[in-house]
């Protein structure tokens, strides 16, 4: 038996592992979105010389199955596996099984992600403090401190996602004097019997069996998987890559979209297939992305970092220390633009897009934290997806976090308000009339398609409602006098102090965001009070458990209680739709059913 090869630990009678992997899950409802901005951002981490931009490359290649690492004894995993859970023809069944097939062809799909003026990973071999270690056998755990840009650990999953074997290849040529070639395989799949007195582990390496070390010496590898002397840096091998046939598109987009500052300033360079994305290039490949897709926002994000049109407002925060560093707030007016803001860290990479704003005319918006410090807690601030920021992640101080985040977000409000002009006129708030003329979503028929006759709602009320964003003194309409009752009143006892159920008119549910598991919720109430909400979510399987994780109230930004999937208690005013967002933790397609209690 080769002393080389694959090999997966026994689990001596512990655990067992099923195919669905909670780091894996993650990122499968788009697995090229996903490992897209998740490399990315580790040679931004590894950059070595500050001078020079991090080069990250996206080349795919149908490699001769018989230039794959342990080809053989890959098939014979997938083959035993297929035999074993034949029976239970499940999911799990079936992964092996396609896997077991794909094995057969002549050329297996690779795609190869490589990076260059990087540091590469470092202390090969050793388990201490070594970039190598963690990337191949560690989870949830990294070593980034400071701005850098991981800190769950979580993202090295993306890439297993988007292999039919859940199967990946790492190499590197670092810096270090000593051990400087590194390279091994990391296979996440289901527990199997393999004849032995126990089950398999989930997790198997290719390198050398005894103790799974990595290979050093990869002078019999095929030369897809070696790199010259100096040329430093890390390879990752997606084996079996499931590729979309817009797979270049996507990452193209994600690139941009997710890193266009760090591209702007000159640490980043992206190159995919044949198009090369730097700060030279970025504006022709964002006039492609508009092709392509004319409904990104790749396009608005960019002319607010670029047009002179764009209004740059920084502004100084208060550091957890006491002392002052700046964010910076480009903003630009556009017709069509998505009214959002895109929140950026000092090291070029987007966390989110802040929305909900009211403004009268249409405008994007980039902000960009420049300080060290302030990187430093809002980086801590993110949650595994890198979608938010939760103050209460910020263990070392979230009282302080969450001041932050709210003078971040009140500034922000300020100064998007200051570039629009106010209303002239008071508006007219029609309560009834939203049953006349719905609100559109992309879920929704358009209004030509709405048959308006079956619509028996009748209007109640007009209220004249003067705007907030131009306020006047309104003066009050003269009443008539009461005569007063000659008779003495009789004292009447004051209520109890008892809370008042809301009455629900209806509610609505739709998706607004399925990559992100992201739904809108629309209650609206015919008398005031309070009111708890529950969501059955309906999946393709009775076996899903989806849960909501997070509720915002979108009028205020406030994060709403949740309790098994019941969100509330919620203060509901008569004739006033309140409108919710949630998040699942699941990213699976569902159907909401929403009813009061």
């Amino acid at each position: 038996m080769s002393e080389i090869g694959w090999e997966l630990p026994s689990t001596n009678g512990g655990r067992e592992d099923g195919l669905n992997d909670s780091g894996i899950s993650y990122f499968q409802a788009n697995p090229v979105k996903s490992l897209t901005r998740e490399v990315i951002q580790d040679s931004l981490d590894a950059r070595k010389n500050t001078d020079k931009p991090a080069i990250v490359e996206f080349k795919r290649k149908d490699l001769d199955s018989s230039a794959i690492p342990g080809i053989a004894e890959l098939t014979d995993i997938f083959e035993t596996a297929t035999q074993y859970y034949k029976e239970s023809s499940n999911d799990t069944y079936l992964f092996f099984k396609k896997g077991y097939n794909a094995l057969q062809n002549k050329t297996i799909s690779v795609l190869a992600i490589r990076d260059r003026n990087t540091t590469g990973l470092t202390k090969v071999g050793q388990t201490t403090d070594s970039h190598f270690h963690r990337l191949t056998k560690t989870t949830g755990d990294t070593a980034k401190t400071g701005t850098s840009n991981g800190s769950f650990g979580i993202g090295k999953h993306a890439p297993f996602a988007a292999s039919v074997f859940r199967t990946m290849l790492y190499g590197t040529l670092n810096t270090d004097k000593e051990m400087n070639k590194g390279f091994q395989g990391v296979i996440k799949i289901a527990s199997y019997n393999r004849g032995n007195e126990f089950p398999t582990q989930g997790t198997g390496f290719y390198g050398h069996k005894k103790g799974f070390l990595p290979l050093t010496d990869l002078s019999k590898l095929d030369s897809f998987f070696r790199r010259e002397e100096g040329d430093f840096g890390t390879d990752k091998f997606i084996l079996g890559f499931e590729d979309r046939k817009d797979w270049e598109e996507v990452v193209i987009e994600e690139s941009v979209l997710n890193y266009m500052w760090a591209i702007i300033n000159g640490s980043l360079e992206v190159v995919v297939e044949e198009t090369i994305i730097n700060r030279d290039t970025l504006k022709e490949v964002v006039e492609k992305i508009a092709e392509f897709n004319p409904e990104s926002t790749c396009m608005e994000f960019y002319l607010t970092l670029t047009s002179p049109d764009a209004v740059i407002i920084p502004k100084k925060f208060q550091t957890e220390d006491g002392q002052e560093e700046t964010i910076k707030l480009f903003l630009l007016k556009g017709k069509g633009f998505n009214n959002k803001v895109s929140l950026n860290r000092g090291t070029g990479m987007k966390i989110y897009e802040k929305g909900h704003f009211r403004t009268p005319e249409a405008f994007a918006g980039t902000l960009i934290v420049e300080g060290e410090e302030l990187n430093k807690v809002v980086r801590k601030m993110e949650p595994p997806t890198h979608d938010d920021w939760e103050p209460g992640l910020y263990k070392k101080n979230p009282k302080y976090a969450k001041k932050l985040k709210k003078e971040i977000y009140s500034w922000l409000k300020d100064e998007v308000n200051a570039i629009t002009p106010k209303y002239e006129k008071d508006s007219l708030e029609l309560p009834g009339l939203e049953g006349v003329l719905p609100s559109l979503n992309q879920e929704e028929n358009p209004a030509e398609e709405i048959d308006l006759t079956s619509n028996r709602e009748k209007i109640n009320s007009i209220e004249i409602v003067s705007n907030s964003m131009n306020k006047r003194n309104v003066k009050a309409r003269k009443r008539k006098k009461r005569i007063p009752n000659p008779r003495p009143s009789k004292p009447r006892k004051e209520p109890a102090n008892k809370t008042t159920k809301a009455e629900i008119n209806r509610m609505r549910a739709f998706c607004i965001d399925e990559k992100s598991g992201k739904y809108r919720l629309v209650v609206n109430p015919i008398t005031s009070g309070e009111a708890l909400i529950e969501v059955k979510l309906i999946g393709e399987s009775i076996t899903e458990h989806a849960k909501i994780y997070k509720a915002i109230e979108d009028q205020t930004d406030n994060k709403i209680e949740i309790n098994e999937n019941v969100l509330g208690p919620l203060n509901l005013i008569k004739g006033e739709n309140k409108t919710i967002t949630i998040s699942l933790d699941q990213v699976t397609r569902y159907s909401l059913e929403v009813t009061s209690k």
